[in-house]
């Protein structure tokens, strides 16, 4: 029955994208984000709608009759270059084969969802329903997990499986970042949003997405949560209150987290107690805490032969790239598992991949966006008819926090949540412009007046 009604759904929304592209980029950041064809048993399973969305998006793209303009500024610019200096580095990787199977995989098909979307969605109807497609489709993810978290008496993180097989969250320490990255967003929602309902979901998916993290087991997801949690606190205008509610939720959390989690924070802080005498012996050290030292040594070794142009995508994970820089001078090399590799840092990652340029780029988008969603939450202020805008900018830039330092110990440096997240801020900041007077409004038809058909044209 899953299989009929996704087939059906996907069917039925092949002449809304033609007649509007912009339905194809919220049904392609529905399909990107949630994968619903991977919540079914049966044929579904095996299609490929992304495919589908993404050939009637293109196709209702360069049939369409509005205005197509670049939303402009530094931080699209940099998207772009990070994405043909990637592209670059993928080809001419020592491994192009393996390099390009990634990039086709994952990369060319995020860069093509968002170029496209920083060019429809141009107005803030489109922008709010970005926004909860967004929400809701990683919202799902959040909900499901969190009441199996429940159900489970909080010990799922002994299993594996959180988000969709297959994509960048199916890991739970992935997947828990994911959901602090989503929890302000909801947030923004729950604030926002015209009706009751609609607000007590974004409430109730917040609530899920603490209880995800808490059942991710993720030390690094829960790390990421009380550094977001604070910078959180620095933004709100009634901070004693905001104390006292973020108290409740950490004596919660340290309530209800099972002792198997709390046993794996407190190796955290152990390795840091005593100093540099905590590091004297390797056997001491947590084995996923010392494997990711070694990982960021053999990550910069790889990074400082190869500087420019790097190693190409995901070459540290590839046997026939990342062997010869193995050494018996990284820390717990002697480990087993010392051969079984990921950047485990998107900064690594990047640097491996593309060289010191790709990271420079990379950082220059995440500095870059943190730096609009401050600027676009400056301009915006004291405008009622932009305080919907003031609050989504100054949200996104805690999203923005959550994965800059979550993604300290991820390899989650293509992730397309983030780099929607990253256009998203894009588009905002140029609607608030606009609003202001400040840039020329991008909606609209293409066609000059007497050219067009009669008719009104359906208000969005």
């Amino acid at each position: 029955m899953r299989d009929i009604v996704i087939f059906v759904g996907l069917l039925a929304l092949i002449p809304m994208i033609l007649r509007r592209p912009y339905i194809g980029v919220l049904a392609w950041t529905w399909i990107a984000i949630l994968n619903p064809h991977r919540e079914a048993f049966g044929f579904s399973t095996s299609l490929r709608p992304n495919l589908l969305i993404v050939l009637v998006t293109l196709i209702a793209f360069i049939i369409s009759n509005e205005r197509k303009s670049w939303p402009g500024g530094k931080l699209a610019m940099s998207f772009v270059a990070f994405i043909g200096w990637t592209t670059l580095t993928a080809v001419i990787s020592p491994d192009p084969g393996a390099s390009l199977e990634f990039y086709n995989d994952f990369v060319v098909k995020m860069a093509i969802h968002m170029v496209i979307l920083l060019i429809v969605i141009n107005t803030p109807h489109r922008m709010i329903s970005l926004v909860w497609t967004f929400a809701l489709s990683l919202g799902y993810h959040a909900v499901k997990i969190g009441l199996v978290t429940i159900y489970s008496g909080f010990v799922i993180g002994r299993y594996t499986g959180f988000g969709p097989a297959d994509t960048m969250i199916d890991d739970r320490n992935h997947f828990a970042v994911a959901m602090l990255m989503l929890a302000p967003i909801l947030f923004f929602l729950w604030k926002h949003a015209d009706h009751k309902v609609m607000r007590n979901c974004a409430m109730i998916g917040m609530g899920m997405c603490f209880l995800a993290v808490i059942g991710s087991f993720s030390r690094g997801g829960m790390l990421t949560m009380v550094a977001m949690m604070f910078f959180l606190w620095t933004k709100t205008n009634h901070k004693f209150t905001s104390a006292m509610v973020f108290g409740i939720l950490a004596l919660g959390a340290v309530t209800f987290a099972p002792s198997e989690y709390k046993a794996r924070i407190s190796t955290t802080f152990d390795q840091f107690s005593e100093g540099d005498s905590a590091y004297a012996d390797e056997n001491e050290l947590d084995e996923s805490f010392c494997l990711r030292i070694a990982n960021w040594q053999l990550g910069l070794d790889m990074a400082l032969d190869s500087p420019v142009f790097g190693h190409g995508l995901r070459s540290i994970q590839n046997h026939n790239i990342a062997t010869d820089y193995l050494s018996s001078d990284h820390i717990c090399s002697h480990k087993a598992k010392y051969r079984v590799r990921a950047a485990h840092n998107i900064y690594v990652e990047v640097m491996t991949d593309s060289g010191f340029p790709g990271l420079f780029l990379f950082i220059s988008i995440l500095a870059g966006a943190w730096l609009t969603c401050r600027r676009t939450a400056r301009l915006a202020k004291g405008r009622a008819d932009l305080l919907w805008a003031h609050d989504l900018a100054s949200m996104m830039q805690v999203s923005i926090t959550g994965y800059a330092i979550g993604g300290v110990l991820l390899s989650l440096a293509y992730y397309d949540g983030y780099f929607i997240i990253i256009c998203m801020t894009i588009v905002l900041h140029r609607i608030v412009l606009e609003a202001l007077g400040q840039a020329e409004p991008r909606s609209g038809d293409a066609r000059p007046a007497r050219k067009r058909r009669s008719g009104t044209v359906p208000a969005e």
